[in-house]
């Protein structure tokens, strides 16, 4: 194929996409008897927010042959994604995310149904993907794809070191998932990759509780640079924690603004962090990337389903300090 010329993408990413599966009303699973169809996945949820930030973006996967599939990529499309580099697999299957939403003093819960999916085989000859990191400004990998299985932790240990090689930044969140993987097998990845990431995002709790750490707030996040060597560290922090959600760039602490949320729905808040620190980044402002980063996350709570819907309007209110009320 024909060299994409350089600084074509500004993110590359890949990853699974599920068909989501939610019982309507907040009703429980077993009392539904229709389902609500949605979209989601880590890494094209970050991607679907950038394009809709103004980037440029590239998101690579396996989906299968059928209208299925073809769920995932128009809702990729219709956000601004492209997907030319996906892998059209005939007679394969999509994995399924049934969520249900828990209002308090219920529990939120995710049930999957993701084993032998097509996307769980992706490999490195599915794209050609020396060509698209040359054309990519950045690349953005996440924990749960490596936990799919062995030829998706090959790719993601393989694209790190590519990308890095090639002077590209690399984002990794550690996105940890007691229902896919083990904490040594998190560790063991993370490990894998450290060397050649720019920027590492991680819940306290999951460095506490996967990663072995026994520090919180800033002192969480120093231990995690010293033991990682990772320039930058996001470190997402419990609601009422003080200081709150935080990065730590090369030594330097930022802060992310505190907002009052009413939570619609908790799936994909941390990818909406992730993408605006990495919009943030791109314009090498930390201070920026973190603080739309946390608005970005505020928005994605109070917006049903996994893909963030921020428009130009949200980000003008952003910029003008000016949250929540009525505009008419």
């Amino acid at each position: 194929m024909s060299q994409l010329p350089e600084g074509r993408y500004d993110l590359l990413t890949l990853g699974e996409t599920l068909l989501r599966l939610s019982p309507p009303s907040q009703q429980r699973l077993e009392q539904a008897r229709h389902l609500e169809i949605g979209v989601g996945g880590s890494e094209l949820n970050v991607g679907c927010l950038l394009a809709r930030l103004g980037r440029r973006v590239a998101w690579v996967s396996r989906l299968p042959a059928g209208p299925l599939g073809r769920i995932i990529d128009g809702e990729a499309r219709r956000h601004g994604v492209d997907t030319r580099w996906v892998r059209w697999i005939d007679n394969a299957r999509l994995g399924l995310m049934f969520y249900e939403p828990g209002p308090e003093p219920r529990t939120s819960r995710v049930i999957y149904d993701r084993k032998h999916s097509a996307a769980s085989e992706l490999a490195f000859e599915d794209a050609p993907w020396d060509t698209l990191v040359q054309a990519s400004a950045w690349l953005h990998l996440s924990g749960i794809t490596p936990a799919l299985g062995p030829s998706c932790r090959a790719l993601v240990l393989q694209l790190a070191a590519l990308a890095a090689t090639a002077g590209k930044l690399v984002s990794y969140d550690l996105n940890y998932r007691a229902t896919l993987t083990t904490p040594a097998e998190a560790r063991a990845v993370l490990e894998g990759a450290a060397a050649h990431l720019h920027l590492l995002v991680l819940a306290e709790r999951d460095a506490q509780n996967a990663l072995g750490f026994t520090e919180a707030g800033e002192g969480l996040a120093t231990a995690i640079a010293a033991r990682y060597s990772v320039p930058l560290i996001a470190l997402t922090r419990p609601p009422d924690a003080e200081p709150g959600t935080l990065l730590l760039a090369r030594g330097e602490f930022h802060y992310a603004p505190r907002y009052a949320v009413e939570v619609i729905d908790r799936i994909g808040a941390g990818d909406s962090l992730v993408a605006g620190l990495i919009h943030g980044l791109l314009d090498g402002d930390a201070n920026m990337a973190i603080r739309l980063g946390g608005f970005c996350a505020a928005i994605g709570l109070a917006t049903p389903g996994d893909i963030n819907y921020l428009g130009p309007e949200d980000i003008a209110r952003f910029h003008a300090d000016r949250i929540g009320g009525l505009e008419r």
